[in-house]
């Protein structure tokens, strides 16, 4: 991936996809079909898997932009000055005012983990027009899976990442599950576009028909990535090249909220990337510390973990990969919040 030396300058990287209000139910357990929960706590702020990757390259002292779409309420005003706030340039995120701002409910178990409930809302509501068309001088695309599920959100990626690809962008997804059990099609035809995949390696399997992680990632580096990761949770991430296949070590942390965690694992590739690491291991490795580092604590958005939350996650590694992560996180990393 480019490299470049304007970042004091210039973006960096732009995300296309969703910002939204997030409220956090912590519940002790679901109640039957019928019954009544009762939270233990409650969070607002906002969120959105694009939006939350920003706030995590941030946190790594990359420049962000975000291209989305809010309502024009009350919510939507509060996404974008949470979002503007965290250092996130929010110049490209449109107002609509035929949808509401997306509310999603993320139900938080004892265990760490979550469960959303959304009306995606205003964010299905960007347009092509909405793109920039310099794409903000950026070296690189980043766009979240959710994009492609409906229109025009879904055209306006595609432009995005056709003009990132003639612009000499890298461009890089984020595969949630919901456009592989919903747009199989759409997501293998717009593969030949991304540079790096992330796709949970159960979602890799079902793409591609495969019974085996490494066999499945080897038939997504057929349609066009040339670098395919898969997460699979305390099994560490594989990640996958024309070169081989290389699974990196995950740090054992105790799962507070796993809000946000792959979205916060894509921030760690990209930077790695960015950066220039070309050991698979050490990108790897540190995608799975920002992802390690986010599931230990509440929240997504503005509560994700800062420098320092990141650097406690590097402890766990074995010596010589923590000191190769460390030396990619020590040049340029601005950790707004610790």
């Amino acid at each position: 991936m480019p490299d470049t030396d304007a970042r004091d300058v210039r973006t960096e990287v732009v995300l296309l996809g969703d910002l939204n209000v997030d409220l956090h139910l912590d519940i002790p357990a679901y109640p039957a079909p019928g019954g009544d929960g009762v939270a233990t706590r409650q969070r607002i702020g906002f969120g959105g898997s694009a939006a939350n990757t920003a706030v995590m390259l941030t946190r790594l002292g990359v420049r962000a932009a975000l291209v989305a779409c809010v309502g024009d309420d009350d919510r939507g005003a509060e996404a974008i000055s949470g979002l503007a706030a965290e250092g996130v340039d929010t110049g490209f995120v449109r107002r609509s005012g035929t949808e509401a701002t997306s509310l999603n409910v993320i139900t938080v178990t004892p265990d760490g983990e979550r469960t959303m409930f959304a009306y995606r809302g205003a964010s299905a509501e960007l347009r092509s027009a909405d793109v920039p068309t310099d794409l903000a001088g950026a070296a690189h695309l980043h766009v979240s899976g959710y994009a492609l599920l409906a229109e025009p959100q879904r055209s306006a990626a595609q432009e995005a990442a056709r003009r990132a690809r003639a612009a000499g962008m890298t461009v890089s997804l984020d595969v949630p599950v919901d456009p592989v059990s919903a747009v199989p099609a759409v997501l293998r035809d717009f593969l030949r576009l991304v540079d790096v995949i992330v796709v949970g390696a159960a979602d890799a399997r079902r793409l591609t028909t495969e019974s085996d992680d490494e066999a499945a990632a080897r038939a997504i580096l057929v349609c066009g990535p040339s670098v395919v990761a898969l997460t699979g949770g305390s099994a560490g991430s594989l990640l996958c090249t024309a070169s081989g296949a290389v699974r990196a070590p995950v740090p054992t942390v105790r799962p507070v909220d796993t809000t946000g965690a792959g979205d916060s694992f894509c921030a760690g590739l990209i930077a790695g990337l960015l950066r220039g690491a070309t050991d698979p291991m050490v990108v790897g490795a540190l995608a799975n510390v920002c992802g390690a580092a986010a599931v230990a604590v509440p929240g997504a958005g503005a509560g994700l973990p800062g420098i320092d939350g990141i650097r406690a996650a590097l402890d766990d590694l074995p010596a010589p990969v923590r000191d190769a992560v460390s030396a990619v996180l020590s040049p340029r990393t601005g950790g707004a919040r610790g």
